[in-house]
């Protein structure tokens, strides 16, 4: 698998778009200064290669600022997970053991679903 398995976008339409038309997203919210953010960025990638059953979607705040004003980010890194749209949980920080725990209790909500 490739890095093509996190989604990035240009604009907040096409980002509006592909979360209405997915029912599990995780979108990291980053930023190119923020070392925490690079840190957590190649887990996130390999992350995304491992659960295909959800879509992953790396915001950068200074690029699209009105999408993590949109979901209240206010430190770095964030992640937001979704279900049908809507905030379900949220991870802050670098703890990785906390950011395997709910990405993998996330996935196993899509298989408990279907």
């Amino acid at each position: 698998m490739s890095a093509d398995t996190v989604h990035k976008f240009n604009n907040k339409q096409s980002f509006n778009d592909f979360i209405n038309n997915n029912e599990y997203v995780v979108i990291f919210f980053t930023a190119t200064w923020c070392g925490p953010s690079k840190m957590i960025s190649p887990i996130f990638t390999k992350l995304s290669e491992e659960h295909l059953e959800v879509k992953f979607v790396k915001i950068d705040i200074d690029e699209l600022e009105e999408i993590s004003q949109t979901y209240d980010t206010r430190t770095l890194p964030t992640l937001k997970f979704l279900h049908s749209s809507a905030v379900v949980d949220e991870f802050i920080g670098t703890n990785l053991n906390e950011l395997f725990n709910k990405v993998r209790n996330f996935s196993d909500q899509t298989s408990a679903n279907k």
